[in-house]
């Protein structure tokens, strides 16, 4: 509990305000895409219909996503507030082609409905993805510990803000909706403000790692999204009311993050994101072979369930994101973009399909196609984890098995005994300038050629050590070397 006091201890009463904005967000979210309760407050809207909206929702997210990750750059020269306005204006258009539907609901046929449908699903998904974004830029200035609290302890009070609403009269659900979104894109842009801007920077070897590193739970949490988009749709929400479906997911997640709190309040060890993820996900992906036992006695409460596991891996994946954009100085919009392109693609398949085929799945289908599911999930799991990353074995290995290690420790001792301290940092500063190093491999060029070693480097930016190797293995691409005793040598060169 010491780093939960703590965390709130060191923050201004109105930055705990600001900050409280994500709350405010996953609120919306589930009013407007986890339980519809904003569309089905019309009352004349069937699942299927549904469906259709939330299909144009994770393909427009899709597009979205992609979008920001070609164009990353451009992305980054637009200013937060203009991000946030356009996110603002998209969802408030968006809710008022839903208010419009509501109008005629009943009075037009189905074929002329679905259109508007659609483009109200896509305008909702465009400001979600931008407020996504710039969330996510937020928790990327946060540490570890810090972006896992943080993230658990929004989604614990926004599940009671929810459950206030639902006890709200249905009429005042687009209104609340709306008034939700902009406080929460407010606060967002304010979040920022109070955090200032991140040193961020762009190395290929560097971003080539971080892709590969969180390339494993992407997998993972795209089969789970996939899953949860199909049983769904098998299942069906009609056999259940609206409240009772919302009243028992409110329930079976904060047990989730109940659970998932445990480790960040009780662990005192620095936590380990990958461990969380690799005991966190089989179980979820277990969760899923309940579902034809219940089958029978619980019908479309199933949805419920279904939706845990892919809640736990976005958790999980969206602290992993803000850690290895915090580690590396990627760009989190870049790192967010190309992993929540990559879900959404997983939920949209997993709906379609679970959609097109509902009707002609028979129960037993189900229990197999689960199994199957599931146990190729866990198999696959088991596959990432027995065969590790080892990508980077050899950047100081290889020098090691050369007796280069000591011949540069050598070398870098005699550098900085013939060249004052202030002359070798311009020395090394012009190759730096001439080599395009980004500023992070500047620091770390300058303290290779004094021969610190990678683990010392490591502790002294407060990053991994494999993020240090990126970066060194980027400047000997630079230099056109391949060890640290070319690299001191090029330095007394100059």
């Amino acid at each position: 509990m010491g780093y939960l006091s703590d965390l709130l201890k060191r923050s201004r009463a109105y930055e705990l305000v600001f900050f409280s904005g994500y709350a405010l967000y996953l609120v919306f979210c589930y009013m407007v895409f986890h339980s519809a309760t904003v569309l089905s407050s019309g009352g004349e809207y069937g699942f299927d219909i549904q469906t259709m909206f939330m299909l144009s929702v994770h393909a427009t997210r899709f597009i979205v996503f992609v979008l920001i990750a070609v164009f990353v750059r451009a992305w980054r020269r637009l200013a937060t507030s203009i991000v946030a306005a356009i996110s603002g204006a998209a969802v408030i258009m968006g809710l008022l082609v839903t208010g419009m539907l509501f109008q005629f609901a009943g009075h037009l046929p189905i074929d002329m409905v679905i259109p508007w449908l659609l483009l109200d699903g896509a305008l909702l998904a465009v400001g979600d993805a931008l407020i996504i974004l710039i969330w996510a830029h937020f928790s990327a200035t946060l540490s570890r510990r810090n972006v896992y609290l943080y993230v658990l302890l929004c989604n614990a009070l926004s599940l009671v803000i929810y459950l206030v609403i639902t006890l709200l009269p249905s009429g005042v659900n687009l209104l609340l909706a709306a008034a939700l979104f902009l406080v929460a894109v407010v606060f967002a842009k304010k979040s920022l403000d109070v955090r200032g801007r991140q040193p961020r920077e762009y190395s290929n070897p560097v971003f080539k790692r971080a892709l590969r590193s969180v390339s494993q739970p992407i997998v993972g949490t795209m089969i789970l999204l996939f899953l949860a988009g199909l049983m769904s749709q098998i299942s069906g929400q009609q056999e259940i009311p609206l409240t009772q479906f919302q009243h028992t997911s409110l329930l079976t997640s904060a047990v989730v993050v109940l659970l998932l709190l445990l480790p960040a309040l009780i662990v005192k060890k620095p936590l380990n994101m990958g461990r969380i993820y690799a005991i966190a996900l089989p179980l979820s992906a277990a969760g899923f072979l309940l579902l034809p036992l219940i089958w029978n006695a619980a019908g479309g409460i199933v949805n419920s369930f279904t939706q845990l596991g892919a809640m736990v891996a976005g958790i999980i994946l969206w602290c992993m994101l803000a850690d290895m954009a915090q580690d590396t100085r990627i760009p989190s919009v870049l790192l967010y973009a190309i992993a929540f392109a990559c879900t959404n693609a997983a939920r949209f398949a997993g709906t379609l399909v679970g959609f097109l085929n509902a009707d002609t799945i028979r129960q037993s289908d189900i229990v197999l196609t689960t199994v199957a599911l599931v146990a190729a999930y866990l198999l696959f799991m088991v596959m990432l984890f027995l065969f590790k990353d080892k990508s980077f074995k050899g950047i100081e290995t290889e020098e090691q098995e050369q007796g280069q290690l000591q011949l540069s420790a050598q070398l870098s001792a005699q550098l900085s005994a013939s060249y004052p301290e202030e002359q070798l940092a311009q020395r090394c500063g012009d190759i730096a300038l001439a080599h395009q190093f980004t500023p992070r491999e500047g620091e770390i060029f300058i303290l290779l050629a004094k021969g610190f070693t990678i683990p010392t480097i490591s502790e002294k930016f407060y990053v991994s050590e494999n993020t240090v190797k990126s970066h060194v293995k980027s400047i000997y691409q630079k230099l056109d070397i391949h060890t640290r005793t070319e690299l001191i040598e090029l330095v007394s060169a100059v």
